[in-house]
This record gives C-alpha cells, structure tokens and sequence, in this order.
C-alpha cells in the first residue's frame, strides 16, 4: 500500500475511532481520547503498523492551526455571565495549579539530573516544560463533568480553570520558546517580552473582535459562518505574530468578545438587538466538528508517539504523581473559605488531566531546536496519557464516596445566579 493510501486509511481509522469513543464514553464515562491513544500505542509501538514520521511531518503547520481551535472554540463558549460566580476561583485555582505544575518540573528535572536519570538542561528548558504541562485540559474536563457525576459548583469550577489555563499554558510556552531560541541571557527579558506580546496581542484581539462584530448577523444564518470566523481567527494569529505580538492572546481575546457579544453589544450601544450576536446551532456544530477533528489526530498521534523504553515511561509516571502531589495544596489555597466536602475537594484535586494543548506544544521545542529536546515529545505524551488515566479512575472512584462533611465552613461552592 502506497503513502497516500496508508494516509487514507489512517485518517478514516482516527474518525471513526473518535466516533466510537465518544459512543463508549457516553455509556462508561470513560474519556474517549483513552480509547485514540490506546489504538496510537496498538497501531505504532506494539504492532508497528504506522510509523509515526507519517503523521509528524504535519505537525509544524497543523500545529498552529490546532492552538487556534482549541483557543478560540474553548473561549468563543465561555460564557462570562454564567461563570461570573466561580470566576475569581476558578482562575485562582488555574493561576495556583499553572504554578504549581511549573514548581513540580522544577522539582522532578532536579531530582532526575541529581540522581542521573536526565541529562542535564538549562532552568529555562525546566520552567518550559512546566508551562507545557501546566494547564489542564478543556478538552477532557468539560465533557466529563457534563456528565452529570460531578457537582454543578465543582463542574464550573473546573470549567473555568481548564479554559483559563488552556491560553495560559500557550501563550507561557510561547514566551520561553523565544526566550530560548533567541539566546538572549538578560534575566529581565521574558517579562519584557511577555509584558510585549500580550499587550500587543490583547490590543489586536480588541481590534479583530470590533472589525469582526458587525458580521456575525448577515453570516449568522449562513452556512459558512463558522468558516468565515476560523479564517478571520487564523489570520488574526498570523498577524499577531508578524507583529511580535503574541497570536494566542489575540486569539484568546477576540473570540471571547465575539462569543459574547450578544451580551457585550447591547451595552455598548442601547437599542441594538443582542440576540443577533448569538451563536448559532450550526456555527456550535461546525466548531464541535472541527474540534473533533484536532483531538483524533492528536490524540492518536500521541499513542503513536507513546515511548517503548521502560525507563522513560517511569519518569514520565513519577513526573505525573509529581503534578498530582502539587496540586493538592493549589486545590487547598484555591478553595480556602470554601464550604467544601471531601468528596469535591478530591475530584478537584485528581481532575488533573493534560491533554490537547500539552499534545501541541510538546511538538514544538524540537522544532525550533531546543537542546535537549530530543525525547521532550514522547515522555510529555506518556505524561499526558498517565494525567488522563489519573483522571478517569480519580473520578470513578470519588463520585462513590458519600462523605459529605464539609472541610470548610463558610462560603458554599454551588453558584450563586
């Protein structure tokens, strides 16, 4: 069978996988990107049916594209009226987790170089696969806790963390990818820059989210509504990085405008109809489906990808506890005040899975050839797989408990609206 053809077959497989998973996750409860990776494992490392060069030649251009349909779908359906209530939570408990997560790297690269296990990398290098893992993932979390097994004040907590912390893991990683790449050592230059390209990058999503606004009601009836917007979101990223500003927070804050301009526009200028700003049914299909698309591929891929040396599948597993451990004292600063059971401080605690932002960006250090980036890519995707299986036994076991005592005594976690 011939390139093309393997492609073919590889491609119809990935679809019809991520459509079978999604059916046994609506039965078990089970992530559905569980059941893509396990066929990227059967079908690369175990069986050798598809080598991985076969879909990683892509991943340099796809790449861009994915961070800008995980960031502007994630932030286009972010209501701010609905989370207002568990907002300032919410991204405190991203805000502690992100950092949390960077001081676990910290933690694992000095201990794994101190007792050999690593070669030896630059704190930089350390603080980049931090920001890489630092997020956990949308993806995952909002579908699960849609379910229904999790409590409503913990779902939309968790909503609200993985979204924020889904931008916040790109646009970090985007900041000390430069630094690394331009070998600048002034210390003041990653705030410099990260100063910089989110100004930049906030003030060119403003102007996107105002250019764009007066189409959303003659395109919002078409077909090709949806198009029009990933075209304007793609484009804008471009721009924003032509400009040295930061392409992920144009994204970030132009869909969040646009998503919410329904509520935003009516305010702004009394009298205009809000409800024309809406989304449509076919617009939140189309972005389902082409989120769809970007999770089987990069969760197969990351199957494909999944290391066979025995002594990198266990760093990439203590790593992973690591993150777990750290994020246990981010839970408990977050929630301090907080009316808050055993039973939803510890779904909390073990809704810790990295999935497609972290699957995006560990692609690209080696990339844009970062030393000692060789084996970065598939022992961050063993780390992603090990958080995801963390995460999917953490929630089964926990929405049995019937502990309901409250650790806290004061501010209940439920919304209030």
């Amino acid at each position: 069978m011939g390139p093309v053809a393997t492609m073919m077959v590889v491609v119809a497989g990935m679809l019809l996988l991520g459509a079978l998973g999604e059916f046994i996750f609506a039965r078990t409860g089970v992530p559905d990107v569980v059941w893509l990776v396990v066929a990227g494992i059967l079908a690369g490392p175990v069986f050798e049916l598809v080598q991985p060069k076969l879909l990683t030649s892509a991943i340099p251009y796809f790449g861009a594209i994915a961070l800008t349909v995980i960031l502007s779908g994630g932030a286009f359906k972010l209501r701010l009226a609905e989370v207002a209530a568990v907002a300032p939570r919410g991204i405190l408990l991203g805000l502690l987790g992100f950092a949390c997560s960077i001081v676990a790297s910290c933690v694992f690269f000095w201990l794994a170089t101190e007792l050999g296990q690593v070669s030896a990398v630059s704190p930089m290098t350390w603080l980049l696969v931090g920001a890489i893992v630092g997020g956990t993932s949308s993806v995952i979390i909002i579908p699960t806790v849609a379910k229904g097994s999790v409590p409503a004040g913990v779902a939309s907590l968790l909503e609200v963390e993985s979204a924020a912390t889904d931008a916040l893991s790109v646009v970090m990683a985007m900041v000390i990818i430069d630094y690394l790449v331009s070998g600048v050592t002034d210390a003041s230059r990653p705030i410099i820059t990260l100063a910089r390209q989110l100004g930049l990058g906030f003030v060119l999503g403003g102007i996107g989210a105002a250019l764009l606004a007066p189409m959303i009601p003659p395109l919002r009836d078409r077909p090709h509504g949806y198009t029009v917007f990933l075209a304007s979101m793609l484009a804008l990223y471009a721009m924003a990085e032509s400009m040295q500003g930061n392409g992920a927070m144009a994204v970030l804050t132009a869909s969040l405008l646009l998503g919410n301009a329904s509520s935003i526009v009516p305010r702004l200028f009394p009298g205009a109809k809000g409800h024309v700003f809406a989304a449509t049914q076919i617009s939140s299909v189309m972005m389902d489906q082409m989120s769809f698309l970007i999770k089987s591929f990069f969760f197969f891929l990351i199957g494909l990808m999944f290391p066979t040396d025995l002594r990198q599948m266990a760093l990439a597993g203590a790593a992973t506890l690591l993150l777990l451990l750290f994020r246990i004292p981010a839970v408990k600063l977050a929630t301090k005040g907080v009316r808050l059971t055993r039973k939803e401080f510890w779904l909390l605690s073990v809704a810790m899975p990295r999935g497609l932002a972290a699957g995006v960006l560990a692609t690209l250090p080696l990339h844009y050839g970062i030393a000692g980036a060789e084996n970065l890519s598939s022992a961050i995707f063993a780390l992603i797989v090990f958080s995801v299986l963390i995460f999917a036994a953490g929630v089964a076991i926990v929405s049995r408990f019937a502990d309901e005592r409250p650790i806290e005594q004061t501010e209940n976690l439920e919304p209030s609206g």
